[in-house]
C-alpha cells in the first residue's frame, strides 16, 4: 500500500506540472541567459553530452563551483547535499568511504567485499575501495546516479554509480594555485597549470598537484598523538590530441601517497569488565582515544585512463583503456580495549592492480532512432597477507589471492515515435570470473596448531535489461518511467579460517521502478525535479557471524530480502543573477522482507529461541562437529545501515559586486534523521543522532576570479556526530566521530 503510495504521489505531482506549461516558452535569448544563470552542467549518464535535465534518470552533478563552495577536501565532504545519499568515511579503517544511495551501502575494507556502488573515474571503473576515498582537486564534476546503472555502466552498481571526471587540458596557457590554512593543522596546497595548444595546436597538456596536511581532531591518550589525521601527495597529468579533425585522444594519469593516523574509536561500555580499566578521559570525551598503538593506514595508488574517440561519418566509436595500480598497509585495534594486549590487533598488507577496456559505437543524436553499443572487459590481481593478534597467545595469518575476468556486451536504443517522446530498451549481459587462494594458519605461542588451504574457482553470469519512457511536455518540463535490473556478483571471504567460512556466495540482485519529472518553471525562476522509486533487493549478500577457528568471524553471505522505497525531491530557486537557493528532501523507507539468520554470534546447544526461523545447524570446524549449533531467527526487525528516514539540505549563494571585483557568501544546513550505521543490530550505540550541520563561506574575490580569499566555517554549532560504529563479536561498541568545528582560510590566484 505504502509502495502504491509513493508511486501515485509522485505521479500527481507530474500529472500537476502541465499546468505550468504555457508559462515556459521563453525566446531563444532569454532561455540562453537562464541556461548560463543556472551554470547549466553537462552530464555523461547515456555516454552522451547531455543536460542533467534531459537524461530520464535521478542524478545529482556537482560542478567545480558547487564542490569549491561546499568546501570540500574529499568525497565525504559533499555528505549531505544530495538527496538518499550517505558519503561518510567507513570508520575503522581509515582509508575506506562508506557510500550509500538510497539505502543500500557497503563498507567492508577487504579487497574481495565488491561495492555495491560503483566508482568511475575518467571512464574506468575503480574495483578497490580503497581507492575511492578521493581527494577533490583538479575535479570538473561529480555525477551521482542512483538506481542500478548497470547498462551502461558495467559492475557491481546495484544502488547506483559515482562518476568523477577531472579537468581536461585547455586551449590557452594559464593555471592558478590555491593555498588553504585551517583548524587543527591543515596545510594545503592545489595547484594546476595548462600548457595551452602547442605543435600546431594538435596538443595540449595539463598538471595538477595537490598536497595536503592535516595533524587531527583527536588524541591517543596512551601514546600521546593525534588521531583522525593525514598527509596526502598526490599528481594528475593530462595530454590531449585534437587537431580538429575526426580523431581525438586523451591521456590521464595519476597517482597518490596519502598516509593516515587513526581512527579514534570512542568505546561505548559494553559491561566489558576491561571497559573499566580504560582512562576516564577515553570514557568522556569523544575526541580522545585509548589504543595501545597508533592505527595507521598508508596507501599508494597509481594508474589512469586512454580515451579516444573516432567520428566514422554516421556516429562516433570511443575506446577507453584504463589501469590502476593499487597497495596499502593498515593496522588497527578492533577490541577497542586496552587489556589484553595485544587484542584484536589486525594489519592487512595488499598489493593489486586492474585493467580494463572497453570499445563502444555512439549513433549521431536527431534521428528517428539513436543508439549506444558496446564490449566491456576487464580484469583484476591482487595479493594480501592478513595479520590478526588475537590475544597475547593466538595469533592468526591468511595469505590471500584473487584474480577476476569480467567481460560484457551492452546496448541502449532510443526510439522517438512522436515529437517529445523517447522510448528507450537497453540490456547488459555480464559475465565474471573469480579464482580464489586461501591459505590460513593459526599459532598458539608462536606454536602452529591448526591450517588450511584451498584453491577455488566460480563463476556467474546475468543479463539486465532497463525500459525507459520520457516525454516533453514543453522543452522545459520533462517526465519519466524507469524499469531496470542490476547484479553483483558472488565471491570469497579473506577472513574465514576455516573452509566451511569461506564461500564461496551467491549473487545479489535488484529489481528498481522510478518514475519522475524534470522541470525548470516560471522562466526558469525555478529548478523543481522530483522522483519516486521502488528497489527489490534478493539473495543480499550481508556478513552475519559465524564461528571460526579461534573466534567468532564476520562472514559476508546470501542471507536477506529487502524493499525499499522512498521520494526525492531537488529545487534550485534564482530571484536574480547573484542569489540563488538550492533545496533537497528525500524519504526513505528501507525494511528486510525476508532475513532469517543467526545474527548475534552466540552459539548454543541447539535449543529452540524466540524468533527461530529454521532448524538449528551443527557448527563445523575443519569438518567436525564441535558441539554446538547456529540457530537462525526472524532478523527482519533489524534496520538496514546507513538509510535515514529522512535527510534533506538548504543552501544559499549571494554574490555582491564591486568595484573591484565580487564578494560570495554561502551557507548550507544539512540535515539527517537518525540512523542505524551498522546494520547488524539495533543497539542505540549504532545509531546516528538527528542532526543539523551548518557550514558557511566568505569570499573576496577579483574580477574574473584571478585572484579570491576565502572564510570558511564547518560544523559551525559544534555537532558531535558519528560517521559510523561497529563492534567485533562480543567487544565493545565502538563510535568513530566526524570533525568538531573548523574554521579555514583559502587563498587562490589564477594566472
Amino acid at each position: 500500500m505504502r509502495t502504491r503510495l509513493i508511486l501515485l504521489s509522485t505521479a500527481a505531482a507530474l500529472i500537476a506540472l502541465p499546468a505550468h506549461a504555457q508559462t515556459q516558452t521563453p525566446s531563444s535569448d532569454q532561455a540562453s541567459e537562464a541556461t548560463s544563470t543556472f551554470g547549466e552542467i553537462v552530464v555523461t549518464a547515456q555516454r552522451r553530452s547531455e543536460s542533467v535535465q534531459d537524461v530520464p534518470i535521478a542524478i545529482s552533478a556537482f560542478n567545480s563551483e558547487i564542490i569549491e563552495a561546499s568546501g570540500s577536501t574529499d568525497i565525504t565532504s559533499l555528505n549531505g547535499l544530495a538527496p538518499n545519499v550517505v558519503l561518510q568515511t567507513e570508520g575503522l579503517v581509515a582509508n575506506v568511504p562508506m557510500i550509500s544511495i538510497r539505502g543500500m551501502s557497503t563498507s567492508d575494507p577487504d579487497p574481495n567485499a565488491d561495492p555495491k556502488v560503483s566508482t568511475i573515474i575518467d571512464g574506468v571503473y575503480i574495483p578497490f575501495v580503497s581507492s575511492t576515498m578521493l581527494d577533490l582537486f583538479d575535479v570538473e564534476r561529480i555525477e551521482v546516479l542512483k538506481g542500478p546503472q548497470g547498462v551502461l555502466f558495467g559492475k557491481n552498481n546495484l544502488a547506483g554509480t559515482i562518476n568523477v571526471i577531472s579537468a581536461r587540458p585547455t586551449d590557452n596557457f594559464g593555471g592558478e594555485a590555491r593555498v588553504s590554512l585551517g583548524s587543527f593543522g591543515l596545510k594545503q596546497f592545489r595547484g594546476k597549470v595548462n600548457s595551452g595548444r602547442f605543435a600546431d595546436d594538435s596538443l595540449a597538456a595539463k598538471v595538477a598537484v595537490n598536497f595536503r596536511d592535516y595533524n587531527g581532531y583527536s588524541r591517543n591518550v596512551i601514546t600521546g598523538n593525534r588521531l583522525n589525521g593525514a598527509n596526502v601527495k598526490s599528481v594528475r597529468g593530462a595530454l590531449n590530441f585534437d587537431q580538429g579533425g575526426a580523431f581525438d585522444s586523451t591521456v590521464i594519469v595519476d597517482w597518490l601517497k596519502q598516509k593516515t593516523v587513526g581512527p579514534a574509536p570512542f568505546v561505548v561500555d559494553n559491561g566489558d569488565p576491561n571497559w573499566d580499566l580504560l582512562p576516564d578521559a577515553a570514557k568522556n570525551d569523544v575526541r580522545k582515544a585509548a589504543i595501545p598503538f597508533d592505527p595507521f593506514a598508508n596507501t599508494e595508488s597509481y594508474g589512469g585512463s586512454w580515451t579516444s574517440n573516432l567520428d566514422v561519418g554516421y556516429g562516433t566509436v570511443t575506446a577507453v583503456l584504463g589501469y590502476r595500480h593499487l597497495s596499502y598497509l593498515t593496522r588497527g585495534d578492533f577490541d577497542g580495549l586496552i587489556n589484553p594486549v595485544p587484542g584484536l590487533d589486525v594489519a592487512r598488507d595488499f598489493s593489486g592492480e586492474s585493467k580494463s577496456g572497453e570499445l563502444r559505437y555512439v549513433s549521431p543524436d536527431g534521428e528517428p532512432v539513436d543508439f549506444v553499443i558496446g564490449l566491456y572487459y576487464q580484469t583484476d590481481k591482487w595479493h594480501q597477507d592478513n595479520t590478526v593478534f588475537a590475544n597475547p597467545a593466538v595469533t592468526t595469518l591468511a595469505q590471500l589471492d584473487q584474480d577476476t575476468e569480467s567481460y560484457a556486451v551492452f546496448a541502449l536504443v532510443n526510439a522517438h515515435p512522436a515529437d517529445g517522446l523517447t522510448l528507450s530498451i537497453g540490456g547488459r549481459y555480464s559475465h565474471d570470473h573469480k579464482k580464489y587462494d586461501i591459505a590460513s594458519q593459526v599459532l598458539v605461542n608462536s606454536n602452529q596448531t591448526s591450517s588450511f588451504q584451498s584453491s577455488l574457482e566460480a563463476s556467474w553470469a546475468e543479463f539486465t535489461p532497463r525500459l525507459t519512457a520520457n516525454y516533453k511536455v514543453t522543452p522545459d518540463i520533462m517526465v519519466y518511467a524507469n524499469y531496470s535490473q542490476g547484479y553483483k556478483a558472488g565471491g570469497y571471504n579473506s577472513r574465514g579460517t576455516i573452509p566451511e567460512n569461506v564461500g564461496p556466495y551467491d549473487p545479489e540482485r535488484v529489481t528498481a521502478y522510478e518514475i519522475g519529472a524534470k522541470t525548470d518553471l516560471f522562466d526558469r525562476l525555478l529548478r523543481f525535479n522530483v522522483a519516486g522509486f521502488v528497489n527489490n533487493y534478493r539473495d543480499l549478500q550481508s556478513s552475519v557471524t559465524k564461528m571460526g577457528v579461534v573466534r567468532p568471524e564476520n562472514i559476508t553471505t546470501n542471507v536477506a530480502a529487502a524493499k525499499i522505497y522512498g521520494l526525492e525531491f531537488e529545487t534550485m530557486l534564482r530571484p536574480t543573477s547573484n542569489f540563488t537557493v538550492n533545496a533537497n528532501l528525500a524519504y526513505l523507507h528501507a525494511r528486510y522482507n525476508d532475513f532469517c539468520a543467526d545474527t548475534d554470534g552466540i552459539f548454543t546447544d541447539g535449543s529452540p529461541e524466540a524468533r527461530q526461523c529454521g532448524p538449528a545447524v551443527p557448527i563445523l570446524i575443519n569438518g567436525v562437529p564441535n558441539g554446538t549449533f547456529s540457530v537462525p531467527t526472524d532478523s527482519t526487525n533489524l534496520e538496514l545501515a546507513n538509510a535515514p528516514k529522512w535527510s534533506g539540505s538548504l543552501s544559499a549563494d549571494y554574490v555582491i559586486p564591486t568595484s573591484f571585483g565580487q564578494v560570495k557568501l554561502h551557507s548550507d544546513a544539512r540535515y539527517s534523521a537518525r540512523f542505524n550505521t551498522w546494520g547488524r543490530s539495533n543497539d542505540p550505540g549504532y545509531y546516528r543522532d538527528e542532526v543539523v550541520l551548518v557550514n558557511a563561506s566568505i569570499g573576496v574575490a577579483g574580477h574574473d576570479d584571478k585572484w579570491k580569499v576565502t572564510v570558511y566555517g564547518l560544523n559551525l554549532t559544534d555537532q558531535d556526530v558519528i560517521s559510523g560504529a561497529i563492534s567485533a563479536g562480543a567487544t565493545p561498541i565502538q563510535q568513530f566521530y566526524q570533525p568538531p568545528r573548523e574554521f579555514g582560510v583559502d587563498f587562490a590566484f589564477k594566472f
